[in-house]
């Protein structure tokens, strides 16, 4: 009778590929001839090397009897229980962290900087302002003249938002200023552009207010200015030779002004005088035609002295021109 090759196999070595019970049945459906069958021991070996992966030495091909095949035995491990000292709660939370290198730098190294203070005087933040400000001095008109109620008051602190649809302009405006109630009670106002034939006038109003006046009187009336009908708004154009545009305006946006007392506008109605402005762009050479700019200190830049066209150049930008 054909003897049968006895694989003692360990289970836990093939527990993840193979089963022992299907290992078992396996082996015991494949027996090896005493005389060597080559054929089939190498089937069966290549058969058994796909599943468990025994290597070919450990079948004997010539042989009457094969002997065992036995497995390496398994190192055992004696574990030594050891004392060690507790930690402290502060050594437990301690985690050592590691900085990730940085790459090395394929630029050359850079040469040091030149100092701010080589090249600029410093500037208090509270004077930071004269660089910023000088946008054109604006007189703003509020109230509504046929309740006499109609106000005026010069302003400095301005901005542009934004060019269209819609056109915003922000502006700075406080509870200080008897403006300030006027325009929260309408929700409108007009901006009017002085040129420096006002100059003195545009100071002289911003350095009274309205409850220093007698009650018959409103700086309309002390400083000689034509109140004219807007076409949008109730509130009063400032007319006269002095004044370059009006611009009228309703308040889009309040949600600043608790805060920080800025009021975003919206212009729906412009005006331009164009013996002071000319829409060509060309400059006016007479007073009526120059801005005044606040440096912030009672002190004025005078703009329109000088045009300095580039809009041939300026090609990125050329929808914002006529």
């Amino acid at each position: 009778m054909p003897a049968r090759v006895n694989l003692r196999i360990p289970f836990a070595p093939f527990c993840t590929l193979f089963h022992q019970p299907r290992v078992t049945s396996y082996l015991s459906s494949h027996p090896l001839s005493p005389i060597a069958d080559k054929p089939h021991h190498q089937q069966l070996h290549n058969r058994l090397s796909l599943r468990l992966h025994i290597p070919s030495s450990s079948f004997h091909t010539y042989s009457t009897l094969a002997p065992p095949l036995t497995m390496p035995k398994r190192k055992t491990t004696t574990t030594t229980t050891t004392t060690t000292k507790p930690t402290t709660t502060r050594q437990s939370k301690r985690t050592k962290t590691t900085t990730p290198s940085s790459p090395p730098s394929s630029h050359p190294a850079m040469s040091p900087l030149p100092k701010a203070s080589s090249l600029f005087t410093p500037l208090p933040p509270s004077k930071t302002n004269r660089l910023l400000e000088p946008g054109p001095i604006l007189l703003v008109s509020t109230g509504n003249p046929q309740t006499q109620t109609h106000n005026l008051m010069t302003l400095g602190f301005h901005t542009m938002i934004s060019h269209s649809s819609p056109t915003l302009i922000g502006l700075t405006l406080g509870p200080w200023d008897h403006s300030y109630s006027l325009l929260s009670s309408s929700k409108e106002c007009v901006l009017s552009i002085p040129n420096l034939t006002l100059a003195k006038t545009v100071v002289d109003i911003g350095n009274i207010s309205s409850s220093d006046l007698p009650p018959s009187e409103t700086k309309w009336d002390r400083f000689k200015l034509d109140a004219i009908q807007g076409e949008k708004v109730s509130c009063a154009l400032v007319g006269g030779d002095g004044i370059i545009g009006n611009l009228e305006c309703k308040v889009e946006d309040e949600s600043l002004v608790k805060k920080y007392n800025f009021w975003v506008l919206r212009v729906i109605k412009g005006w331009v005088n164009e013996e002071n402005f000319r829409l060509d762009g060309t400059a006016v050479e007479t007073d009526k035609g120059k801005m005044m700019h606040h440096r912030g200190d009672g002190s004025f830049f005078v703009g329109g002295e000088e045009v300095l066209d580039l809009r041939g150049r300026m090609t990125k930008w050329r929808m914002l021109q006529d």
